[in-house]
């Protein structure tokens, strides 16, 4: 946020509901409610402190990454502000079994995961199904993408042990698929902070430099 400020952008972070003893049930469903329910606070906070708000970009990272995603292709029609771009970093962006370290072998294993996360109850025989699709889609980013999806800079780690790598190809093949503006980053040497790529990290912020002064900035006058 204090990056974004320095650049002359209104920046706001968000907080979510964890799953812990006071929050057994909370979901990455639930997550992304909150998320949802927190853009027109912001806008209306903004407008209290003097910054009328008319179009606005979402970030995240890690599980704020799947959150980021998520707002941006499944809840943007619904945002009282156009989202004009998304950028995050090792967002798990899907939740298909067979990229989950061998999951797929372990349906019941798989069921516990993922039931977890969906706050949906998953049996056992639905993995691999439609009804296991169905299940996981509220969740799942690149479900939601389309031809009107926003612009995207996402980053991963090749040697990732949290998100598999595996996992992002069904994000770059819908955003492909779709027409949608993006560029993907992978760290080749980094895991999941992306902490091995200087090079890499400073491409990022290079790249998200260039989709804010694309995407967000006002027009500038032409000089008289």
């Amino acid at each position: 946020a204090r990056y974004l400020v320095f650049k002359g952008y209104v920046a706001a972070t968000v907080n979510y509901t964890l799953r812990n003893a006071a929050s057994p049930g909370a979901s990455v469903l639930q997550m992304s409610q909150d998320i949802k329910q927190s853009v027109p606070a912001i806008q209306a906070h903004a407008a209290r402190l003097g910054y009328p708000l008319d179009r606005m970009a979402i970030a995240g990272g890690s599980a704020g990454g799947t959150l980021a995603l998520l707002y941006a292709y499944r809840d943007a029609s619904t945002s009282p502000l156009p989202v004009r771009f998304v950028f995050q970093a090792v967002g798990p962006p899907s939740f298909q079994p067979e990229d989950w370290y061998g999951l797929a072998a372990e349906p019941s294993a798989a069921a516990a995961l993922f039931s977890v996360m969906s706050g949906k109850p998953i049996a056992p025989e639905m993995v691999g199904s439609p009804a296991y699709q169905k299940a996981i889609k509220d969740i799942s980013p690149y479900m939601w993408v389309t031809k009107n999806a926003p612009p995207t800079l996402a980053a991963y780690g090749r040697f990732d042990k949290v998100v598999p790598i595996a996992a992002v190809r069904h994000l770059v093949d819908a955003l492909k698929q779709n027409g949608v503006p993006y560029d993907y980053l992978e760290f080749p040497n980094s895991g999941h902070g992306l902490q091995n790529d200087d090079d890499m990290f400073e491409l990022y912020l290079r790249k998200l430099d260039a989709y804010l002064g694309r995407y967000l900035a006002y027009p500038q006058p032409e000089p008289r």
